[in-house]
Formats: C-alpha cells, sequence, structure tokens
C-alpha cells in the first residue's frame, strides 16, 4: 500500500427520516449534530455514477453527528427510494452492526430500555477465548439499524499478542495525572 491510512473518518447511515435519525442518536449516545448540507443540487448521472443510488433519487438532507471520541455518523434522508424496507439482518451478506463502547453496559442497557429502545436479549459477557471480557447486547434503531453497545477492560486476546485494536475509552485514566502523581511521589 502507497499512501498512509490515518483511521476511518465516519460511517454512513440511510434513515427513513432524518430528524428522527438524529433523535435518536443524541438521546441514544449524546451525539453532537455538527452539520447540515440540506438537499443536495445534483442530477441523476451524479447520484447513480458517483453514490451508487438508485435513479430517480435526490439526497434531501445529510447530517454529521460527533458520538464520543471516535468515528463520526453521517445520516443521509434520500427521496425516491422506498422508506419502509427494513435494513439486512446481521446474518445476511451486507448486513452491518455499529458498535459504541461505553463505560457501564448493564446500566446504558438499563437506561435504553427505560426509553423505549428495542433490546435484544443481554448484556451478554464472553467469558474465555480471544473476546473475554467483552460485555454486550445488541439493539434496533426506530428505522431497524443493528447497533451494539460494549464496554470492557482487557480482551483475551491479548494475552495472546502484544497488537491492539483502537479504543475509543482511553486505556489510561489521564497519563498526564500519572506522571503528575509520579513525580510528586504519590501515585
Amino acid at each position: 500500500m502507497a499512501e498512509k491510512i490515518h483511521g476511518m473518518h465516519h460511517i454512513g447511515i440511510t434513515v427513513p427520516d432524518i430528524e428522527e435519525g438524529i433523535a435518536f442518536f443524541k438521546a441514544v449516545f449524546g451525539a453532537v449534530d455538527v452539520f447540515r448540507t440540506g438537499p443536495f443540487d445534483v442530477d441523476e448521472k451524479f447520484m447513480t455514477r458517483c453514490l451508487g443510488a438508485g435513479a430517480g433519487t435526490k439526497i434531501k438532507d445529510l447530517v454529521f453527528l460527533s458520538c464520543g471520541r471516535g468515528v463520526n455518523v453521517e445520516l443521509f434522508e434520500y427521496l425516491g427510494e422506498d422508506k419502509t424496507t427494513r435494513p439486512r439482518r446481521n446474518s445476511e451478506v451486507g448486513g452491518t452492526h455499529l458498535c459504541f463502547e461505553v463505560d457501564d453496559v448493564v446500566a446504558s442497557a438499563e437506561r435504553l430500555r427505560a426509553q423505549g429502545v428495542e433490546m435484544l436479549q443481554g448484556p451478554n459477557l464472553v467469558t474465555e477465548g480471544p473476546l473475554a471480557g467483552f460485555n454486550w447486547i445488541y439493539f434496533y434503531s426506530p428505522w431497524g439499524q443493528s447497533l451494539e453497545i460494549a464496554s470492557f477492560g482487557k480482551l483475551g486476546y491479548e494475552k495472546q499478542t502484544r497488537k491492539r485494536l483502537w479504543r475509543a475509552k482511553p486505556a489510561y485514566k489521564n497519563i498526564f495525572a500519572i506522571w503528575r502523581n509520579a513525580a510528586l511521589g504519590t501515585a
């Protein structure tokens, strides 16, 4: 590979109603609405050739949301598509889910249940193998997007390799406080 990849910038999700999508991400993840574009004034060739969208579709609105420390979420609302079609199941080719790291998956799951979010069974704690220590639960957005929240410390794979996955939550509490306390002898 010739160029350097810095990391993932955003995940785009098409929603049937952008206001509902924004409200959901704000209520569930504390998302911040960073900017909106409004409708795109482009022709059908652009829609099909540049975006892979269906013929006769238009972008009604687009919003970028910031959700904590990590990948941004881009929501699209299109005109000209069937808005009742549910996203693919996780088991289907092309099925997707987004996982957000939280401090306490049990408390977060209780909060989401209290908000009326459709939750699957869990939280579920992995007790062995490379994901040992991973505590997670899946749930659905109002339009059927599969989502996940998880909390964990060290994972099982970390005993086998020095390689590490990127974490939304820093592995350290505050490196400057640690260094300061060490320097002052209060560590």
